[in-house]
């Protein structure tokens, strides 16, 4: 399947040093929590609404060290068909997942950036 998003380099060894500098990396949840809910929302609002089940059980997840949306579960199997395609059953793309990774690029690192710096500035570690 193809994923959609974008893999920030090095990332897990940032987070791995905050932890070494005493930095509770804890609180980053709050930040990739914030960004997984903005991309979903996002999300949301690019796919389509024939009856909004779609757009409503698109959600975002959070980890220490990464911001997941997901959208579809058992009781929404067609999100992946809708958002790839599915061209034996003449379903298009609606690439919304791929509209919200793309609305979201531009600001996710700066976002990212100063939660760090304000968590080095909370434990006393910068100059």
């Amino acid at each position: 399947m193809n994923r959609v998003g974008f893999r920030v380099q090095g990332l897990t060894q940032v987070v791995r040093a905050l932890q070494d500098l005493g930095v509770d990396v804890e609180d980053l949840k709050g930040a990739f929590s914030a960004i997984a809910a903005k991309g979903a929302g996002l999300a949301s609002d690019f796919a389509p609404k024939k009856s909004g089940r779609l757009a409503s059980d698109i959600r975002g997840n959070r980890a220490k060290s990464k911001a997941v949306i997901t959208a579809g579960r058992s009781s929404v199997p067609y999100a992946g068909p809708i958002n790839y395609g599915w061209p034996k059953r003449g379903i298009e793309a609606a690439g919304f997942m791929q509209q919200a990774d793309q609305a979201l690029q531009p600001t996710v690192l700066s976002e990212l950036e100063n939660e760090i710096n304000d968590r080095i500035r909370a434990r006393g570690l910068n100059q």
